[in-house]
């Protein structure tokens, strides 16, 4: 092909027809500038379709990131109210006239034990953030709703460490002053292990502490607002996990 061209620009040069030569020369070059546009052109199509393709796993595994947490939170949910039901039964026996079942009470006090045990896995966005990515995702949605939710889990944070406390409190109390033996003999597992004191003391006896009350009280309070917390945390999971459904 090289060969053919120059024996053209030979014979026209031979024949003394330069601007026929010109025109043809330009007309090279055009196709040469021609076939760089659509090489770089094809280049760039290329680049991009990589870059949405990384993107889309990103997305993918954003999604599936947030699609456990929401359902280790859920749990962490029903954990909080079952919690949330002894709590309130616990409170309502101190000033009545007649003590519960002491078997029962035992329960009530093993159920309000569990701490606030959710912590969201964040590899996926952790790995997005130290890289800069989430700016460079060509969803602005996804990106707003990304940055939001750092703040909003800061504030998240703040509540799960003051309910952190207020569960410390009550564990230490009980340590104290309660007899944890017969509180672990009504659960399914520690009424294999564990048989009731023979001390003969009853935990009816804390239900005449103010100090108990206060602590129940507290814990009960602390759950309630990180609960109200945590189903606002839902609406916002669920709001990503739309807006990364790129599947």
């Amino acid at each position: 092909m090289i060969s053919f061209f120059r024996k053209i620009r030979q014979k026209l040069l031979f024949q003394n027809r330069v601007t026929r030569y010109l025109v043809y020369a330009l007309r090279e070059i055009l196709l040469v500038v021609i076939g760089i546009l659509i090489a770089l052109q094809v280049n760039n199509w290329n680049e991009g379709r990589k870059t949405l393709e990384q993107e889309r796993r990103i997305l993918i595994a954003l999604h599936n990131e947030f699609d456990e947490n929401l359902n280790e939170l859920n749990r962490d949910i029903a954990r909080i109210d079952s919690q949330l039901v002894a709590s309130r039964q616990i409170l309502d026996f101190f000033g009545e006239a007649t003590s519960p079942d002491e078997f029962l009470l035992d329960s009530l006090i093993l159920m309000s034990f569990p701490n606030f045990t959710w912590n969201p896995s964040s590899y996926v966005l952790n790995d997005l953030k130290n890289s800069g990515q989430i700016s460079r995702l060509s969803d602005e949605k996804v990106q707003l709703l990304l940055f939001g939710w750092e703040r909003h889990y800061e504030n998240l944070e703040e509540l799960k460490s003051e309910g952190q406390k207020s569960s410390d409190a009550f564990i230490e109390y009980l340590r104290e002053y309660s007899s944890l033996r017969n509180i672990d003999n009504t659960g399914s597992i520690g009424s294999e292990l564990f048989n009731r004191s023979k001390l003969g003391f009853s935990n009816q006896e804390l239900l005449k502490d103010r100090r108990f009350e206060n602590i129940v009280d507290d814990k009960l309070a602390t759950a309630a607002v990180l609960k109200l917390q945590y189903e606002i945390t839902i609406g916002k999971i669920e709001e990503i996990l739309k807006a990364t459904q790129k599947l």
